[in-house]
């Protein structure tokens, strides 16, 4: 089997972190017999500034017609905006996958002793994201708004009065289109990963319209056999991450809470430079890239921690069929950080991001059947 993987190495310590997933993906795939061809972009702020040329429709219709995921690196901002949100509108990547996994001998802020190891998928174009929005001074005022992302296409016209004092408002917009898609990706991961529990997070106690995102988790939980689902409210959630974040196998969520819990998570399992992220078009090509930014500063010093990035490429291959790979880095991950003998500076060691990527490589050659 053949894939073809769209690179973006981006900004800062980008080009570094990626050329180690690359390794590590090359690798897992000399040992189980599939192959894959990049076909790297430099598109990034780094880029732009240099050349002037932007990420246009024509390169990613080439990227839709040609390619089975993307993998990205670091980005910074040009105009306000990251070349990985371009692509996420583009592709209408309207799901966040995040896995939240303490990995050993890294240190989590939680005192537990128990495992850490569960995954929250977010709606990722929803909600409050929206960017319906608005002041209003005194008087009257009409404003009209216009949203289009994803399942959600709608026009909304506003007749606002207000007397002596000036007010704002955001408006946050669910579809049942997007609901249910988000229902339906979250079942299919617990029931693809083996999981039996499925929690729902919402707060439909004080906020009506998130009585939308329930009746669509259960119209989707209905229709499944072996998964026990429930639905927590979210104070109650951020209280039991902390508490008792074993109990959790797949979280799901609507876009602000999801953004609140993914970055509660990122906490719980120590830090950015373990937080890798899927950006998931179910029935299209989906994007992978880790969670932290580019520190530009440190570019070339070959000292950040990879293994955000290689667990980025570990989902990728996971989502384009290749699960065995998948769990086999993410074995050999964890077997590097146990034995101990393989650290960056960010756990008090003095490795090479290089040499913590070549580690990786090594571990899963022995571990592979």
């Amino acid at each position: 089997m053949k894939y073809k993987i769209a690179v973006f190495p981006g900004d800062g310590v980008g080009p570094e972190l990626i050329s180690e997933g690359i390794k590590v993906i090359e690798k897992a795939a000399e040992l189980d017999k599939f192959e894959v061809e990049w076909s790297s972009y430099p598109h990034g702020a780094e880029h732009y500034l240099e050349a002037k040329e932007e990420l246009n429709e024509k390169i990613l219709k080439e990227i839709k017609n040609s390619c089975n995921a993307i993998y990205c690196g670091t980005f910074d901002t040009i105009d306000g905006q990251k070349i990985s949100n371009l692509i996420r509108k583009y592709f209408d990547q309207s799901i966040s996958l995040r896995p939240v996994k303490l990995l050993p001998s890294v240190e989590s802020p939680l005192a537990t002793q128990n495992e850490i190891d569960f995954v929250i998928i977010r709606e990722n174009s929803e909600d409050f994201y929206i960017k319906a929005s608005g002041r209003v001074k005194n008087g009257k005022n009409k404003h009209q708004l216009e949203i289009e992302n994803g399942a959600l296409k709608a026009k909304f016209g506003l007749n606002i009065e207000t007397k002596g004092n000036e007010i704002a408002y955001q408006m946050g917009v669910l579809s049942r289109k997007g609901c249910e898609k988000v229902a339906k990706y979250a079942f299919e991961y617990a029931k693809r990963k083996n999981k039996s529990n499925l929690i729902s997070v919402d707060k439909a106690n004080i906020m009506d319209y998130y009585g939308l995102w329930r009746e669509s988790f259960e119209k989707i939980g209905k229709e499944q056999d072996g998964i026990e689902y429930g639905f927590e409210l979210i104070d109650a959630a951020v209280i039991n991450l902390i508490r008792q974040p074993e109990k959790y196998q797949v979280i799901a969520a609507p876009n602000m809470f999801g953004d609140i819990l993914s970055d509660l998570g990122t906490a719980i399992q120590g830090g950015l430079l373990f937080a890798a992220s899927g950006n998931i078009n179910p029935e299209g090509i989906s994007m992978f890239e880790p969670v932290h930014g580019s520190a530009a500063k440190l570019k070339g010093q070959g000292i950040i921690n990879p293994i955000a990035t290689i667990w980025a490429g570990a989902l990728m291959l996971d989502a384009i069929g290749q699960q065995k790979s998948h769990d086999l880095i993410i074995k050999a991950i964890e077997s590097v950080l146990k034995d101990g003998r393989t650290r960056t500076q960010d756990l008090d060691g003095n490795n090479t991001t290089s040499e913590m990527g070549d580690s990786i490589v090594d571990k899963l050659i022995n571990i592979h059947e």
